[in-house]
């Protein structure tokens, strides 16, 4: 009779764990899909959970998006699209019987349906500007009568919206009016309901939070407070929560929210490079992306960036190099011990030795002391943003200075910070104390002090703005020639050197603003830095430039069967 208790005790702790985990690890079956070769992304399963849609592409650089469908778990690619301009992020219609998606071209994006079993296409709408970037937000969402679509409407130097395109009339309908400030609305997806529509608001900063909206655009609520990069949206079956992909908390990890807010929860099963999630019945795909990278130096010249060479490498992603004052050192991000920690280098990379052990989330934009004696930097976790301050020696312990704030940059004396709160810029004293709004006007981002230090200039919406240390009215003054990237603005005596989107190569591009001459010009023709090059440092000599490349990277397409 004991063993017979003891075993029945067993059986209900059992299933009250299952019942308290969902439908437990152990049951969920995660199957990496079998390549075609190149770069797979964008998920997107049939109604009836036995397809997958998604787009591809080669490898090669300049290679374009194509949409493609197989059938699951183990179907042979059926590519659907061949054109030139890249066909990005497909969606089932509601009966399975089609697939919409967005054409990005050159300087127009078009919104396609196509039969899912391939066949003519229909061009449903086309909106005069087109996002830039390689990896676009997914942009299409059908609604549940398949009589409509709610996609992205781009206009040129103004904040995306959401619209509603009747598929009969092709008419469309703006619904959401993102305020000036912001990137826009973007990655729409309808909810199981046909009630309520999700999306992202996207930020300056290359952050944005997940919004919840009625179908006609009207009462907005925001669900998510962190202000992460995002990628990737979708509801649960039944409507209820909202998975999503962020960057928090050491890596692309997936989460899950109630759709009325509350705490994110981690999909644990999807690991820590994971983007554009997708649901079907019982099953979750996404796109598995661990990457690796390195630190590379190239020599600056007349001729752009030459003699370029890997630096610095590890067993993990190593990102935001920057040179110390005097040109002897260099501290980078490193993710070699599993967590991103801070590390510093001689010039040459050696003699290199950890810095902060803080076992914390992911790390920002790191930079020096004007003396070389400490760095300050940006803290990533779960609450949002701080700014921490360390002395650059082994041992050193740091100390949080600013509870909320990111991209932090001391002045030119080393007595005052600039960061960025919310979409503002603002100072502190070093240690933190008196903080007090310098831009208070909504779209200011990463703020860097001139090299002559009478001047703080910093990212306004799509250009540059300056404004007198002294205090006065902020001025326009760089208007880049393409899209800015996100970056790190680097300020130096002869000029500014910042971060552009450049289409013609689909690479990010250096860009050098001559104070003399007035004009910007491109020092990294042939698109030599990749997307993971969002901070760069150029020596102080400016003889050289150090970035983050990417030497392995393997996207490819997960599907977990048995997911709730």
């Amino acid at each position: 009779m004991l063993v017979m208790a003891l075993a029945s005790v067993s059986i209900v702790i059992t299933l009250m764990g299952r019942l308290a985990g969902g439908s437990g690890s152990l049951d969920q079956k995660k199957v990496q899909l079998a390549g075609a070769g190149g770069i797979e992304a964008y998920p997107a399963i049939s109604p009836d959970g036995k397809q997958v849609a998604y787009s591809g592409r080669e490898s090669a650089k300049n290679a374009s998006w194509h949409v493609y469908v197989r059938d699951l778990p183990s179907g042979a690619p059926k590519q659907l699209t061949r054109e030139t301009e890249n066909d990005v992020a497909p969606v089932w219609s509601p009966d399975g019987g089609a697939l919409g998606f967005q054409r990005i071209g050159e300087d127009k994006v078009q919104y396609i349906v196509i039969p899912a079993d391939g066949g003519a296409e229909r061009k449903i709408a086309e909106f005069s500007a087109a996002p830039d970037s390689e990896n676009p937000s997914p942009a299409v969402s059908w609604t549940p009568d398949g009589k409509s679509l709610v996609v992205v409407q781009t206009v040129k130097d103004k904040p995306s919206a959401l619209a509603v395109v009747d598929l009969a009339t092709g008419h469309s309908q703006r619904i959401t009016n993102p305020p000036d400030g912001t990137e826009g609305d973007t990655s729409p997806v309808v909810a199981p309901a046909g009630d309520a529509i999700a999306f992202v608001r996207a930020t300056t900063s290359d952050g944005g939070d997940i919004w919840v909206c009625d179908i006609h655009g009207e009462n907005p609520r925001r669900v998510t407070f962190d202000d992460h990069s995002l990628r990737g949206l979708v509801w649960t079956r039944d409507g209820s929560e909202l998975i999503y992909s962020a960057n928090r908390v050491h890596g692309w990890h997936l989460w899950r929210i109630p759709s009325v807010g509350g705490s994110p929860r981690d999909v644990a099963v999807a690991g820590q490079a994971a983007y554009y999630p997708a649901i079907g019945r019982n099953r979750l795909a996404y796109t598995d992306a661990p990457t690796v990278s390195s630190i590379w130096r190239g020599r600056l010249s007349a001729d752009g960036i030459d003699d370029e060479r890997m630096l610095i490498r590890s067993s993990g992603r190593e990102s935001q190099p920057v040179y110390s004052p005097d040109g002897s050192r260099i501290a980078t991000v490193s993710g070699e011990t599993g967590n991103e920690e801070i590390f510093i280098q001689d010039a040459e990379g050696k003699n290199r030795f950890q810095l902060t052990r803080l076992n914390r989330p992911r790390m920002g934009r790191i930079q020096w002391s004007p003396d070389g004696k400490s760095l300050i930097f940006e803290v990533r976790g779960d609450q949002g943003s701080e700014i921490w301050v360390i002395g650059a020696v082994a041992g050193a312990q740091p100390a949080r200075v600013i509870p909320h704030g990111s991209e932090p940059s001391f002045s030119q004396n080393g007595k005052t910070i600039y960061y960025r709160d919310g979409a503002q810029v603002w100072k502190a004293q070093a240690n933190g104390s008196n903080p007090e709004a310098v831009v208070r006007e909504g779209g200011a981002s990463q703020p860097a002090e001139s090299a002559d230090g009478k001047y703080l200039i910093f990212r306004f919406r799509r250009t540059i703005s300056r404004i007198p240390v002294t205090g006065g009215e902020p001025e326009e003054f760089i208007v880049p020639d393409h899209e800015m990237f996100w970056t790190n603005i680097q300020p130096t005596r002869k000029g500014v050197y910042y971060l552009v989107w450049d289409r013609s190569a689909r690479g990010v591009a250096v860009v050098f603003f001559d104070y003399s001459t007035k004009h910007n010009t491109i020092v990294s023709h042939g698109g030599i830095l990749d997307r993971n090059a969002g901070a760069f440092s150029v020596s102080p000599d400016g003889k050289y430039i150090l970035f983050p490349r990417t030497d392995r990277s393997q996207t490819s397409l997960v599907v977990v069967d048995n997911f709730k």
